[in-house]
Formats: C-alpha cells, sequence, structure tokens
C-alpha cells in the first residue's frame, strides 16, 4: 500500500491538473461565440447592436405623430411638389395619409397644417384656395359663373411643370361652358411641342409694320430636356403696337414703337433647373393697359407713362423659396415707377357674413402666400376682383394670378445619392469586419483559432487522467481479492 500511495496521488494530481485546465478554457471560447454573434446582428465590427427597422425621431416639419423609418424611402418625385408635388413639390419621404395631398399640406380656406409652413393671407380670403401642386404658373383675366357652372372664359392660361419633369401648357383666349373655343395647348411627351400658336387676325404687313394689331391671340409652349423643363402660356383679346417696325410683334409689351394698347391680355411660365433642381414661375394679366413709351412685360411698368387697370400677378421661386402676389384696380406709370389706386384688401357682405345664405359679396385685392420647407418651395394665389351673388347664382372673378414652385434632386444631388446613403460608410465596414487582413480590433476569429488547440489539450490530458484513475482501481481490486 505504501509503495503504490505515491504513484496514486501523482495520477490524481494530473487528473485534476487537466481538468482544471478545461475549466479555465472552456469560459473564454463561450464569451468569444456569444460577442461574435452579436456583431453579426449590428453589422460592424465590435460596434452595438441595433434592432433593425427601429424608428427614428421625425425630422422638422412632418406632422405630429408621424414616424419615419430608419431606413431612407427613396420615392419617386410627385406625389408630386406636389411644389405641387409645388408637391411632393415635390421628392421624399412623405408621411401624408392623404392620398392627393397639396405640397404645403395646407387645406382649402384658412385650415391650415401644423408644419413648418409660414402663411400669409389677407382677410377674408376664405373663397381663394391654397396653390397645389404640381408647379405651375396659371391665371385668368375674367371667370364667370352662372348658376354654380361655368359660363365664360377670357384670357385663361396655365403652365405646368410635373414633379417627373414632364411640361404641358395650355391658352384659352375663348372659351364657353368649360370648354375651350379659341386656344391651343402643348406638352412636351408629344413630337408637337408648340401647340396651334397664332391669332384669329393679325394685320402688320400691309403697313410695313407701323401699326400692327392682333385680336384673339394665343401662344403655347412645353419643351423638356436632360437639364431643364418649360412650360409657357399666353393670350390676349386684342394688342395693337404703334410704331415699332417689328412684323413678328404680338403682345402690346413686345411693342417697341411709341404707344401699345393690350386688352385682356396674360402670360404665363415655369422653369425648372434640374441639375440643381431648381424651379420659378411668374404669372401676370390686365384687363386694359396703355403704355406711351416701352414696356418689358406685364408685370414690370411703362416707362414712360402708363395706364393699367384690373391687374393681377404673382412670382414664386424654390431656392431660398419666396413668393410675391399683388393686384390692384387702377396703376399709374410715370417714368419707370409706378404707383396705384384700390390695392389694398377690401371686403364688403350682405348680410356680415359672406356664407351660404349671403346676397352679396365683394372682394378686392384678396391673396394668400405660403412658404413651405419639407420640401422646400412656396406659392401664392392672389385676385383683384371677386363678385359672388346670391350664393354662386353669379359668380365673377376678374384678373385671377397663381404660382407654386418646390425644390426637385438636382443632377449632383442625384449622383451622390446613386448609390444610396452610407453605402460607402458601409462598405468600409465589411472591409473592416473581415478581419483576416485588419491588426486592430479583438480579432475574435484569431481569439477563436487559438483556443481550438488549447481545449483539444485540456480534455487530452483530462482523459488520460481518468483511465489512469479507473487502471488504478482495478488494479488496487485484484490484490484486495
Amino acid at each position: 500500500m505504501t509503495s503504490r500511495t505515491p504513484r496514486r496521488h501523482r495520477r490524481l494530481a494530473l487528473l485534476a491538473a487537466g481538468t482544471a485546465a478545461a475549466m479555465v478554457l472552456l469560459p473564454g471560447a463561450a464569451s468569444a461565440q456569444v460577442v461574435h454573434s452579436a456583431q453579426q446582428v449590428a453589422g460592424t465590427p465590435g460596434g452595438p447592436a441595433v434592432p433593425p427597422g427601429d424608428p427614428v425621431a421625425p425630422p422638422k416639419g412632418h406632422p405630429k405623430g408621424s414616424v419615419v423609418p430608419a431606413t431612407p424611402v427613396i420615392t419617386e418625385p410627385g406625389g408630386g411638389i406636389d411644389p405641387s408635388n409645388l408637391g411632393g413639390l415635390v421628392g421624399g419621404l412623405n408621411p401624408n395619409p392623404n392620398p392627393n395631398p397639396s405640397l404645403t399640406g395646407a387645406h382649402d380656406g384658412d385650415e391650415h397644417h401644423d408644419g413648418d409652413e409660414h402663411h400669409d393671407d389677407s382677410p377674408d380670403s376664405r373663397q381663394i384656395r391654397d396653390p397645389k401642386p404640381p408647379d405651375h404658373a396659371s391665371g385668368a383675366v375674367l371667370d364667370l359663373d352662372l348658376l354654380k357652372s361655368q359660363l365664360l372664359d377670357i384670357t385663361k392660361y396655365d403652365a405646368t411643370i410635373e414633379d417627373n419633369g414632364k411640361a404641358h401648357s395650355d391658352s384659352t383666349v375663348l372659351g364657353l361652358g368649360g370648354s375651350r373655343i379659341i386656344g391651343s395647348s402643348a406638352s412636351s411627351d408629344s413630337k408637337s411641342r408648340e401647340g396651334d400658336n397664332g391669332d384669329a387676325l393679325k394685320l402688320c404687313n400691309v403697313s410695313g409694320g407701323v401699326l400692327c394689331l392682333s385680336l384673339l391671340y394665343h401662344n403655347a409652349v412645353a419643351t423638356e430636356d436632360h437639364d431643364s423643363s418649360l412650360a409657357a402660356a399666353r393670350g390676349g383679346l386684342a394688342a395693337l403696337c404703334l410704331g415699332g417696325h417689328d412684323k413678328d410683334a404680338t403682345a402690346s409689351y413686345e411693342c417697341n414703337g411709341i404707344l401699345s394698347l393690350g386688352l385682356a391680355e396674360g402670360f404665363g411660365i415655369a422653369e425648372r433647373d434640374k441639375e440643381h433642381g431648381h424651379t420659378k414661375a411668374d404669372s401676370a394679366n390686365e384687363l386694359l393697359n396703355l403704355c406711351l413709351g416701352k414696356r418689358e412685360k406685364l408685370n414690370t411698368p411703362c416707362e414712360g407713362l402708363g395706364l393699367q387697370v384690373l391687374h393681377s400677378d404673382s412670382k414664386s421661386k424654390s431656392d431660398k423659396p419666396e413668393t410675391d402676389r399683388h393686384s390692384f384696380l387702377v396703376g399709374i406709370d410715370s417714368n419707370g415707377k409706378s404707383s396705384y389706386l384700390l390695392d389694398e384688401p377690401f371686403a364688403l357682405a350682405i348680410p356680415k357674413d359672406c356664407g351660404d345664405s349671403a346676397l352679396l359679396c365683394l372682394f378686392l385685392n384678396q391673396g394668400k402666400s405660403v412658404i413651405f420647407h419639407n420640401p422646400k418651395g412656396a406659392g401664392s394665389a392672389q385676385e383683384a376682383l371677386r363678385l359672388d351673388v346670391l350664393n354662386r347664382t353669379l359668380l365673377l372673378v376678374l384678373g385671377q394670378a397663381e404660382t407654386l414652385a418646390h425644390e426637385t434632386e438636382g443632377h449632383e444631388h442625384g449622383k451622390r445619392e446613386e448609390h444610396g446613403p452610407g453605402e460607402e460608410q458601409g462598405n468600409n465596414g465589411e472591409e473592416q469586419g473581415n478581419g483576416e487582413n485588419q491588426g486592430q480590433g479583438p480579432q475574435l476569429a484569431q481569439t477563436g483559432a487559438d483556443v481550438a488547440p488549447l481545449l483539444a489539450g485540456g480534455f487530452l490530458l483530462t482523459g488520460l487522467g481518468a483511465l489512469t484513475v479507473a487502471a488504478t482501481r482495478r488494479r488496487i481490486g485484484k490484490h484486495s481479492i
């Protein structure tokens, strides 16, 4: 017994050493496997695990209660703004549940959305609707409704650019019952980008350009290419130019002579710079204008002596968004400077509340403006005169102008976003996550490779120790018998 005791102790010590080595190495291997799995879920080496689809706080300008997913949703502009799209407008996230939302998120009348918009409305302007997408420049010299049905249109025009860049325009010099009698239209997606432009009567050649008279003239243009979109429409009942000697002059403001006279003239133009995503729109019309001298456009004063009657204009642009609107009943120009009579908002209602039971409602120089930031843009609408008798039994609108413009994604922005935000970062992360060629970080893959041989050695020692103890017990049993 005494000779076998030290040998048995050595065997037991060997068994204990092997077992201890395995116990020490096993927790390290298990912890390495757990950390490695967490990194696979997070998608970055050594970074914190982030559950997929975790919502983030909505950016400024979104409706209260809206949730924006962490992964950006890229949608086609238009929705599209919508400007309309201005909005949409007009190119990004649109959490508005309304299937046909306005770019501004606003409703008709004074019920405005609690977003990032700035409204500037004239008093008693509830009868005017907010400008709605797509981006446009529109207006009319005269709209007449009878028994809540459209009866007569004089010089009504519209120039529109859709959120996808398509342009179309329409000019109606004379319309009856909602149908165009004299006018033209154009679209950029057709082969003919200019409509049936023309003049019902133009007298110019017989006088050698000294006296030019255009009656019932109309023009519509719509073009689109890789870098820009353009829509323009204009028209008028009559335009007279004296001493201009330009046989191509049609509108009164194209006259370079000593006198020009225009009756029921209007124009609208919308332009988009696709490279930078900027849009601008301009609309103006007048019932009567007279200029002794030169005049560049309907929304600029006569450089000599001029007179305008029932004028309305609206102008908007999306780059550093701003909008401007103005109307007046009488304007007088002298040497390029204008003074106005009756250009302040005015309202008269009998009885006081101009509602369904009103006998008569008269509004002068009413309008509303909006500047918005999601997407960025602006728009405005203006009316020189509105007369409503017996709840639209007879409705007369004179001098209506409206514009809307919103930002879209330009070429430069599109190139940066072509592969998706953060993809370049993600690729770098994948390269760093390989671990085979990197010499930094915890390098869990190498840790796992080093642990495997040690684990094998520990289990081997444990097995040898167990076999030794079993053999010793068998020998002890034999001697005892």
